[in-house]
């Protein structure tokens, strides 16, 4: 079969395929539903789920109560509470031990202590800048995990494996070539223009860990289109990673994301002092 025949075949195949699609009210049916059905289960995964993810308040961990067989309720309750003691000594060790491990970096580092909203920039173990927070948003995701899985969770620090903002890591300052001597030494002498651009980043670590830091203050108004930009990245990275995992046949893993709130000053600092791949150690409670 030469070339020309087997294109022929081939049209004529589609053509057959075209007509009884035509006169086929199933398979009319069936197109139709997965073509709705696709796209709306797309859509909760990518937008329903991820909209859901944060709540204001940090969990404290597992409370739940559960009565020892064969024990009275008070020794029960007193056992209860010795091993909840122990979980949270095995989690403050574990953040002590991420702390310490991150002092033999040569560079910064995150220090993220949610126990004391405080979010710290260190470098061999010496505080750089120190960031109250404002505001902590966390996603519900951690109700899920009981003491023990935590303490497994964060038993070593976290890697930042990428990261999202609306200002540049580095900054430039882009100037003119001076005409003569006369206005390079003006230029010398002038001062460095202030930079107020509004700061929102976002950095993925390791571990389906994300920490997103906003300023508390207000954007200006003509910065609107860059914060639209920042947010719509943001989403088409959710979106991108939640079809990579359909067309795999997987079930998406939702991200731990922690929405953190410190000023436009702090968080400047913080994104612009942190390598490209930060560590982190996190304080829980």
């Amino acid at each position: 079969m030469n070339p020309k025949q087997l294109l022929r075949r081939i049209w004529k195949e589609i053509h057959d395929f075209i007509l009884w699609f035509a006169h086929s009210k199933p398979a009319i049916i069936l197109a139709l539903l997965l073509s709705l059905l696709l796209p709306a289960y797309v859509f909760y995964l990518a937008v329903v789920i991820p909209a859901s993810s944060c709540e204001r308040e940090f969990p404290s961990g597992d409370t739940t109560e559960t009565a020892l067989v064969g024990l009275n309720p008070d020794s029960s309750q007193m056992i209860l509470k010795m091993v909840d003691t122990i979980w949270d000594l095995e989690l403050g060790k574990a953040y002590l031990s991420n702390l310490l491990l991150l002092t033999y970096q040569d560079s910064a580092y995150l220090n993220l202590n949610l126990s004391d909203s405080l979010l710290l920039l260190e470098i061999k173990g010496v505080t750089v800048r120190e960031c109250p927070l404002t505001d902590i948003r966390v996603t519900k995701r951690l109700r899920c995990l009981n003491k023990s899985q935590l303490v497994h969770w964060i038993s070593t620090p976290f890697l930042g494996r990428a990261d999202l903002s609306t200002i540049p890591k580095i900054r430039y300052v882009v100037k003119e070539a001076p005409k003569d001597t006369n206005e390079a030494a003006l230029q010398s002498d002038s001062p460095i223009p202030a930079d107020t651009s509004s700061v929102y980043f976002k950095i993925y670590f390791n571990r389906h860990l994300a920490i997103e830091v906003r300023q508390l203050e207000d954007p200006y108004d003509h910065e609107e289109d860059v914060i639209h930009d920042y947010e719509k990245e943001i989403q088409g990275a959710i979106r991108s990673k939640t079809m990579q995992a359909v067309v795999a046949g997987l079930s998406p893993e939702p991200e731990i994301l922690i929405r953190l709130e410190v000023s436009k000053a702090d968080a400047r600092a913080i994104y612009r002092g942190l390598p490209v791949h930060p560590g982190l150690a996190l304080k829980l409670q």
